[in-house]
């Protein structure tokens, strides 16, 4: 499970997502200011290439096997630590700007030296049918009946997601990647990081596989220094 305050998604398909975000936003320009060489970034998009192409197999019911699985998780495993490598090599603040960082998909720097109050909101989310297949879309605010929001501490919105297949997840299905849950959550413990944001709105995919599974999505405050505040109640839909 990722930690809330790990960058990286924990759904695959985010995972793809946040690739295509880094290529529209690395120009030619961009690539060369940053010192990005040319083969490098010719294999982050060979290493996504096969992770969407195992991806497209691995959730095909008719031509899925357990070696497919198995060498989605792997293809899935080098584009992250690639991404990952990227990040940590070739993302530094300068020569980026604050601009750059945002538009790379990246939680905002803390540009405040003085300490931030930890947050003692508490948020609320659901989810509601967009009208996409396999996709949610999770609404985030302040629970009804709270206090105001402090935006120096309640600064955006952890939000943390999980799934349950019919009846509860088998040990297997609990211990594969997805970590699909057993029994309905209390709260976001037991779920996984999705993403931060100070956004109302997120739409969330899912694998066509996902289909007919309960997601369950909750969230918490954090201030800008990443410090977490109590969770929000837990909010449920079937997916798609």
């Amino acid at each position: 499970m990722a930690k809330s305050s790990d960058w990286m998604p924990g759904p695959r398909t985010e995972i793809l997502a946040m690739y295509h975000n880094w290529i529209s936003y690395l120009t030619a320009e961009l690539r060369t200011a940053w010192g990005i060489p040319p083969d490098q970034f010719t294999e982050l998009g060979t290493l996504y290439g096969n992770a969407e192409a195992l991806l497209q197999k691995a959730t095909d019911e008719a031509g899925r096997t357990h070696v497919i699985t198995v060498e989605c998780q792997g293809a899935f495993a080098a584009l992250s630590a690639k991404m990952r490598f990227f990040r940590d090599r070739y993302f530094k603040l300068p020569p980026l700007t604050e601009g750059d960082w945002a538009g790379l998909g990246f939680r905002p720097r803390d540009t405040h030296p003085t300490p931030a109050p930890p947050p003692d909101g508490v948020p609320a989310a659901s989810l509601s049918y967009p009208g996409g297949p396999h996709a949610l879309t999770a609404h985030l605010g302040p629970l009804a009946g709270t206090r105001e929001l402090d935006p120096a501490s309640d600064y955006g919105y952890a939000v943390y997601l999980g799934i349950m297949p019919p009846g509860g997840a088998t040990l297997e299905q609990a211990a594969s990647d997805k970590h699909y849950l057993m029994k309905p959550p209390a709260d976001g413990k037991g779920l996984q990081h999705y993403r931060f944001t100070r956004r109302r709105k997120e739409k969330l995919l899912f694998d066509a596989e996902d289909a007919g599974m309960t997601a369950y999505v909750c969230c918490r405050y954090e201030n800008q220094k990443g410090q977490a505040g109590q969770w929000g109640p837990v909010g449920s839909a079937i997916i798609p």
